[in-house]
């Protein structure tokens, strides 16, 4: 199994999070992947018809999660800062 490396962006309380414990996040696995954190989206037709307009889908293995976009934005600049943009 994958171990966590580094929380790639900003923390959950820099974000504004009083407890931190429960808030998105984007975080590097020492694979090379990331693992996301958010919040699922009312998956059902909706989600699913969406994201087949845009040619995407959800594999069985897959869950689809929903980041507030300062979270991304900090992570997307962390990855920059570092070259790996």
């Amino acid at each position: 199994m994958a171990r966590i490396v580094r929380r790639i962006g900003s923390t959950p309380q820099q974000r504004g999070s009083n407890s931190g414990a429960t808030c998105p996040d984007v975080l590097e696995l020492d694979s090379g992947d990331f693992l996301v954190i958010g919040k699922l989206p009312g998956i059902g037709t909706v989600v699913t018809e969406a994201l087949a307009f845009h040619g995407a889908s959800i594999g069985t293995d897959e869950r689809a999660v929903v980041l507030p976009r300062q979270c991304l934005i900090d992570a997307a600049r962390g990855l920059n800062s570092e070259g790996q943009l």
